[in-house]
């Protein structure tokens, strides 16, 4: 073996022990220890979640060649809402986070407890209780019964509920009438119940079969006719109105 071979060996077995024994010095020097996070976020919510926060928050004073950014990465990636997380040393003493929130089909409200799910790739996702507001900014909102809310945690969402947020995601913006929107898998046919509730006009119009949003907004519109003539937002129980694809039926 020559000179040059033993050489490079030792470099080889040297360079490892080198470059550890840098990373601990770097780490014992309090200028690289974090003092700010900052934080950029885009999609979804557009706020960044409070676990988010929380978590990068607790790594304030530690120092950043401390940091596996990976892994650290991948631990904010399993929280609610967050798509991606790219994290970045800014020396001496900061670190970014931009976030990619997810692109959620709904909101999921258990009637009984409040309880807040984010659908998620057709998953629920239990959500923090100060992120329900801005999520409700800007996706649908569907209340539902727990027992069916904890059913779709365990199995994921079913065809029906699926069909029924593909109709409330397309009833966004055609009308502002619609001041609450319920499901209910309990029914005598396979799509279930859909409760729209019109507060304003006392009424609430249950669709009791996939229609378009076509459908729901002529019901919408023969119902607030229907209200005028009848005088019935005078009344204290809401009016119900069955819509088909066939057309809307008083009740």
């Amino acid at each position: 073996m020559s000179k040059l071979d033993i050489k490079v060996k030792l470099a080889l077995l040297i360079l490892p022990l080198a470059i550890l024994l840098c990373v601990l010095l770097l780490r014992s020097i309090p200028a690289f220890n974090l003092r700010s996070v900052q934080i950029q976020v885009q999609g979804g919510s557009k706020v960044v979640p409070v676990a988010v926060q929380e978590k990068l928050s607790e790594l304030v004073g530690t120092s950043l060649f401390a940091i596996n950014l990976a892994k650290y990465s991948r631990s904010l990636e399993t929280i609610t809402g967050v798509k991606n997380v790219k994290l970045v040393r800014k020396l001496p003493s900061s670190l970014l986070a931009s976030l990619t929130l997810v692109d959620a089909a709904a909101l999921i409200k258990e009637e009984a407890s409040g309880k807040a799910y984010l659908v998620d790739n057709l998953h629920l996702k239990v959500l923090h209780p100060d992120d329900v507001v801005p999520w409700q900014s800007v996706t649908v909102t569907i209340e539902v019964p727990s027992s069916y809310a904890q059913m779709m945690v365990n199995y994921g969402v079913d065809d029906s509920f699926h069909q029924v947020m593909e109709l409330a995601r397309s009833l966004e913006g055609k009308t502002t009438l619609i001041t609450k929107i319920k499901y209910d898998n309990n029914s005598s046919n396979s799509f279930g119940k859909m409760v729209l509730e019109l507060s304003s006009l006392n009424a609430q119009i249950w669709v009791r079969e996939p229609v378009g949003a076509a459908h729901v907004s002529a019901a919408v519109s023969l119902v607030q006719q229907d209200q005028k003539n009848a005088l019935s937002f005078l009344s204290s129980q809401a009016r119900r109105y069955d819509l088909y694809r066939e057309g809307l039926v008083r009740r």
